[in-house]
């Protein structure tokens, strides 16, 4: 029961924020926006999300086999996309990492290191996302562009989380940290009971394998610029993109991506991305527009995920 009362009222919220934009920008403003939309960006947007998506197979299939657990390729294709469709269409962005972790506790017995790739994969992103946006925010700043006071805020605030991504990282590859936390950690009845030492154990990564660092770190950088990229032409499927605001993607997107790990109903995260582009002087009824439409990209290349989870076994019988 609570479920389904949590469902309905995220449902509501939905219905609500969508209803309140359209009072606000008016229902015919929207209708000439969208209508005025080239079908070839958006076609491309859907190609280039479909090829980052490829590319995160390729990733965490890689920190799957780094964690001793070798999965075909179809299999973890099939896997992954579902995970996008449960990402993009259901509510709440880690839904679809949680599907796929228990595919794997599923059909293979090995949920913690599933669990493990999945953290490190989503981990990876998100950084390269804020490495993303620090160097549009001093591009910005070089450009005296970065006037208002809410856009600072958040450039600093992405600023942050990366210097916490960084001490994660290299908490994550750095022997005498992980010694550290492990000699506090084996003394607190609580961390024990939990099994925290197994799962933290599972994430780490040998700094000497170069290899795997410099693929993932790669294959990061390449997905996630093809996220923005997907963001980018919309923008240009909308007549909005210019050679003067193209950088304020690299700072906005990632703030969006970083809103995508909370379960918040669709429209939340859409409505603050089109409130920060609209501070930033794009037109205020496109810009809500353009979040919109961005996400529906992602739902429309996602759905060839539901299609395998649909027709295709995600668990065994009776799990």
């Amino acid at each position: 029961m609570r479920k389904i009362i949590f469902t309905v009222l995220k449902l509501l919220a939905t219905i609500s924020i969508i209803a309140f934009l359209i009072y606000r920008l008016g229902w015919s403003d929207i209708v000439n926006t969208v209508s005025g939309a080239s079908f070839e960006w958006l076609a491309a947007g859907i190609l280039v999300f479909l090829v980052s998506g490829w590319l995160g197979v390729i990733q965490w299939r890689l920190l799957l086999g780094n964690r001793g657990l070798n999965i075909p390729f179809v299999r973890a294709f099939k896997l992954y996309f579902v995970g996008l469709f449960f990402n993009n269409f259901i509510f709440g962005g880690i839904v679809g990492d949680a599907v796929k972790v228990s595919s794997i506790h599923s059909q293979d017995g090995r949920g913690l290191a599933g669990f493990a790739a999945t953290f490190l994969d989503r981990f990876a992103g998100l950084w390269a996302m804020c490495g993303f946006a620090i160097v549009g925010s001093f591009v910005l700043l070089n450009q005296g562009m970065l006037t208002h006071g809410n856009i600072t805020n958040a450039s600093i605030a992405l600023f942050a989380a990366f210097i916490l991504f960084a001490g994660i990282m290299l908490f994550l590859i750095f022997k005498p940290l992980q010694n550290l936390f492990f000699s506090i950690s084996d003394r607190l009845p609580l961390t024990r009971r939990f099994k925290l030492k197994e799962v933290v154990s599972e994430m780490l990564i040998d700094a000497r394998d170069y290899r795997l660092l410099m693929s993932v770190s790669g294959l990061s950088v390449l997905i996630q610029f093809l996220r923005i990229g997907v963001h980018i032409l919309t923008a240009a499927a909308l007549g909005l993109l210019t050679v003067a605001n193209f950088q304020y993607f690299f700072i906005f997107v990632p703030i969006i991506a970083m809103l995508m790990t909370i379960p918040l109903p669709f429209g939340v995260r859409e409505t603050a991305g089109g409130a920060l582009f609209a501070l930033a002087g794009f037109p205020r009824e496109a810009a809500f527009v353009m979040g919109f439409l961005a996400s529906l990209i992602g739902i429309a290349a996602s759905l060839l995920g539901g299609v395998f989870f649909v027709t295709g076994k995600v668990y065994r019988t009776g799990k």
